[in-house]
Order: structure tokens, then sequence, then C-alpha cells
């Protein structure tokens, strides 16, 4: 087992320097963009370009991970960009556009790797597992050109791929991390699908067979309708989540984060293993999404509650 003990008290640092809620609720509460902006740049949000005042804070974030954590965590947490540039990438292809601007650093992969090699439908470049998903996809929206089904195949190609990096970690808080990422993604796939009607095929194929939940009884549920599956998730360790099906899909989602935040505040308790690591990291990966949230609800003049609703809970 790696020795994590200097690498923690390393984040037990940086924590402290974490917005809390009440930071976040000062910045909703801004009267404007520009006061919104001084806050941020008080709380260390460095940047010549306004527009992503939260890009270096990105880079710095996975500075400080890189430096500290070793590869098997640094792998499971840059597997979900893959994923999306792949989906960024293929539909940019597809759709005969210049998708660059679509792409997001922080892979396991360079992004204009990914980008360059869907573009010209040669994978060797990428890794084997990457390079199955792209040609993957590419066929299921060049042969259906239908968008969301390419989704879905993506989708659930990620969550498989952190599953597997997982159980190989042997950790157990990874192990958690990863079915709850898998079980959350569930529930919203479910709730989708509910609140649309789909038919029961269209939800098998689009529910992802992995997660701690019954997916089988999850499917059938989803297919019942809302009430259904409002039903379904009560009695799971999911069931705070299932009023908030009945709010709106924006609080629901939110809600969805929140149950895996306050998973990661168990980290709190542990010091000789990378849970805290992770922790930090999808702690401010959250600071560093409201911040852009708000910023740019400021911008767009939205409401500080229609603001509020989107916006994850913090860490500290």
């Amino acid at each position: 087992m790696k020795e994590f003990t200097y690498s923690i008290a390393r984040v037990r640092a940086k924590e402290a320097a974490l917005m809390t809620k009440q930071d976040i609720e000062q910045l909703l509460s801004a009267d404007s963009r520009e006061s919104a902006l001084r806050f941020v740049r008080d709380h260390g949000y460095r940047s010549d370009d306004e527009a992503d005042i939260t890009a270096e804070a990105q880079k710095d974030l996975w500075a400080f991970i890189e430096e500290l954590a070793d590869e098997e965590t640094i792998r499971i947490l840059r597997l979900p960009t893959d994923y999306h540039n792949i989906k960024a990438s293929v539909k940019a292809v597809f759709s005969g556009i210049d998708g660059k601007d679509l792409l997001i650093d922080g892979g396991t992969a360079d992004k204009s790797e990914i980008y360059e090699c869907v573009k010209a439908r040669e994978y060797k470049e990428l890794d084997k597992r990457l390079a199955e998903v792209c040609a993957e996809a590419a066929m299921i929206l060049n042969q259906t050109q239908d968008g969301q089904l390419c989704d879905i195949y993506i989708d659930k190609a990620m969550l498989a791929a952190v599953e597997d990096a997982a159980d190989k970690s042997g950790d157990a808080f990874v192990k958690k991390y990863a079915d709850m990422l898998a079980d959350t993604s569930n529930l919203k796939t479910a709730y989708r699908c509910a609140v649309s009607e789909k038919n029961l095929s269209f939800i098998e194929n689009a529910v992802y067979d992995g997660g701690t939940l019954n997916t089988a009884e999850l499917k059938k549920a989803a297919a019942g309708g809302l009430d259904t599956l409002c039903e379904f998730v009560e009695p799971t360790e999911y069931g705070s989540c299932a009023e908030y099906m009945k709010i709106s899909a924006a609080a629901f989602e939110r809600q969805c984060a929140d149950e895996i935040m306050r998973f990661m505040e168990s980290a709190r308790y542990e010091s000789f293993s990378r849970a805290p690591i992770i922790a930090y990291y999808y702690a401010k990966t959250a600071e560093i999404n409201a911040v852009r949230l708000i910023l740019s609800g400021k911008l767009n003049r939205l409401t500080d509650d229609m603001i509020r609703e989107r916006v994850r809970m913090t860490y500290v």
C-alpha cells in the first residue's frame, strides 16, 4: 500500500482554503457579476480571461493531484473526461463542425488526440479500450443517426471503465465511489425515461447494469412512470432523492451530486489511504463548477433562486 501520510497532510492544508457553504451563499447574493468576480478573486481565482476565470483553478487542481496521488487514483479521476471528449468528438465530426472548443482537459488521453483520431477514423494511437469506444460510438451514430443512442453507449462505457479501475485498485473507498457514480447515473437515466414515458425496451438499453441498485427492478419501475420510480427509490440508500424527483430535474440532479458529496465527507476521518485525495478533488471540482455556474447565471441575469436550485452541496 502506498504511503499517503505526507499527501494527506498537504490535502488537509488545502481543505482549509475551500469555499464554505456560507461563501457560496455570499457569492450567490452578489448584486452583480462584477462584484461576484471580485469575490472569487479574493478567494484565489486568478485568470486574464473573465469569460472563464475558473480555467486556471482547474489546471492548478490537476497539478496538485498529480503531485500527490498514485497512478491508480489519477486514472480513476481522469476517466470520465476521456468519455466526455469521445462524445464531443464523435458528435462534432458527425455534424461536420469544429468541435475542439467542446473538449476539456484532464483525461488520461490528450483531448486533441482523441478528436484527431475520431476525425481520421484511425484509432491506433489511443488506448485499446478508448479506441474501441470511439469506433463503436462513431458506428452507432453513422448507422442510426441517433445522438441519444450514441450518448447511452458512451455513458455506459464510461461507468464500466470506472468500475473496472475501482475493482483493480482494491480500495473500498474507491469502489464505493464507483458504485455511487453508477447508481446516481442510473437513477438520472431512469428519471429521464420515466418523465418522457419511454418503453421498457428503451429503458433496458439505457440503464447501466452495474452499481448496487437492483437494475432489473429499477428498469421496470421507470417503465411504470414517475410515481412507481419514486416508490422503488424510497427504501434504498438514495431514498432522499425520491422527493426531489417530484420537484424538478435540476433539484433531483443536485440531490444525486449531494449524495456523493456526503459520502466524500467520510474521508475526513481517513488518514492512511487515498480517500482524502479523491474527496478533495471532488470537493474542489464541485466548488469550481459552482463558481462557474453562479458567474454564468449572473451574466445571464438569472434569479438567485434559479441559480441556487442548480448549485451542488459544498464539502465544508
